[in-house]
């Protein structure tokens, strides 16, 4: 747009008498109104300076000058000047907003100012655009268009721009810088739509108790608390983990720096959303993990494994997380024993276990076996002596039953009486025998019984006794 002749555009606006005549009105003697006075002198300086410079065509430095005096008093005559001076330099947007503040600031303005007015604003109308911001567009950036700030993100309603190529600046400390540039049409409503090339927001993460921690992110170990950096939009797992001075854990002191010993302190794990170009605060409050355990063992030496996991040689002592751990001691020779222990805040735990000898558990069961066996073994050959003999016995008396009425027998069954008599006493002998053995070889079976936890079971054996059979069943 071709610039305004300066002096028609100064002439038109003294001509109408928009200098406020109070300012000629001379001031009464109080304070109050010599302050008062005082503001009315500068303004006027400043306006008389603004329209120097508006005689030169020097727009930017009058805009100033008129601004200085309107700061001092508000009149008519200052801001039409100023809507004057935007006009001049291109800034059709603010030349338009400035005219219609004159409106609202003076409402009754004469019929030919007001005209004039008009015109211009319909003028400007024709020179103006909106513009809309969208996409990655972070709250509280302050945007900035042809260098020139014009507020916060987010917009509350589409912005008015001068038409033309606009560079657009989207900033927020301690981010990258967003930048486009938009086409914004007269009378139109033009996007910026801003896209970052750095996907980033600000984790920052601390322990409630000013604890100085290690901070793991997502498994991997960032620092120490307090911590802050920027990381990938989106989920991240967060978790704190460390040592504490036992002192200072017990008065709850938060130390200088982070410690590589002591009381194994840790907070849960929680999920941060962060959010593109935005600062997301995560508080986390650790607590005590772990209490010592002393671990012995007979024989010394024995090799200590903590939930599947070797750690030492028995004496073994250390911090384990609190619950329950599975304790496993093996040492050639000895069989392996495991133990189930809760570990529990700020107690020490002590655990004392005695491996058996395998090679003389092995001894022991062999000659348990043995003797389980040769007493089971006299029992059942005793038994079987007692089966057989006592039925030879039982079918010989009830042939001399038949063969001698009223139990009166001839001479020819002598023979026969001695028989039987010799088949009750070898019966009875076999059932004495298998009753001594039977109980020799149960007495071995519970005196000599494994202890609970040792390898198998033991033998264990079961029999059967009747005339005319025998059954025996059993295991070693």
């Amino acid at each position: 747009m071709r610039p305004i002749h300066s002096r028609t555009l100064a002439g038109w606006v003294l001509a109408l008498g928009l200098i406020d005549v109070e300012a000629r009105a001379a001031p009464s003697g109080k304070d109050s109104q010599a302050e008062v006075y005082g503001d009315e002198v500068q303004a006027r300086a400043q306006f008389q300076a603004g329209v120097a410079y508006f005689d030169k065509q020097e727009y930017r430095d009058a805009l100033e000058a008129f601004r200085r005096s309107l700061w001092h008093k508000k009149n008519r005559n200052t801001m039409g000047f100023i809507a004057s001076c935007l006009k001049q330099v291109g800034q059709f947007d603010d030349a338009l907003d400035q005219y219609e503040e004159m409106r609202r600031e003076f409402p009754r303005m004469p019929a030919k100012i007001e005209a004039m007015v008009a015109a211009e604003i319909t003028e400007l109308s024709a020179l103006v655009g909106t513009l809309a911001v969208t996409g990655d567009a972070p709250a509280g950036a302050l945007l900035f268009i042809d260098d020139r700030l014009r507020g916060k993100l987010p917009l509350e309603e589409p912005l008015r721009v001068s038409a033309g190529s606009r560079a657009i600046r989207v900033e927020k400390e301690g981010f990258t810088p967003l930048r486009t540039t938009v086409e914004v049409k007269a009378g139109k409503e033009s996007v910026a739509e801003l896209a970052a090339q750095s996907r980033k927001g600000r984790l920052v993460v601390s322990e409630k108790h000013n604890w100085v921690l290690r901070v793991e992110l997502d498994g991997k170990d960032v620092g120490v608390t307090p911590w802050q950096g920027l990381v990938d939009a989106g989920q991240h797992k967060v978790r704190l983990h460390g040592f504490m001075g036992v002192e200072a854990l017990a008065a709850c002191e938060a130390p200088g720096a982070a410690v590589e010993e002591g009381a194994k302190v840790a907070s849960g794990v929680e999920m941060a959303s962060v959010r593109l170009y935005e600062e997301t605060r995560v508080v986390l409050g650790a607590e005590e993990q772990d209490a010592s355990l002393r671990v012995e063992s007979t024989p010394e030496g024995a090799t200590v494994s903590i939930d599947a996991r070797v750690v030492g040689k028995a004496p073994w002592e250390g911090r384990l997380p609190l619950g329950e751990h599975v304790i496993e001691l093996s040492a050639d020779g000895f069989d392996s024993a495991k133990r189930t222990v809760r570990i529990e805040r700020r107690k020490q735990r002590e655990l004392s276990v005695s491996l058996a000898d395998r090679v003389a558990a092995e001894r022991a069961a062999r000659n348990r076996k043995i003797g389980v066996g040769l007493g089971y073994g006299v029992a059942a050959a005793g038994l079987g002596v007692f089966a057989v003999a006592g039925g030879l016995a039982l079918d010989k008396v009830n042939e001399l039953e038949a063969r001698c009425p009223d139990k009166q027998c001839p001479s020819t069954e002598e023979r026969n009486k001695r028989a039987a008599a010799s088949l009750g006493t070898a019966a009875t002998i076999g059932l004495v025998v298998g009753g001594l053995g039977a109980a020799a070889g149960t007495a071995v079976l519970l005196l000599t019984r494994p202890e609970s936890g040792e390898r198998g079971a033991g033998p264990s054996v079961s029999a059967g006794v009747g005339l005319g059979g025998f059954e025996m069943k059993g295991r070693f």
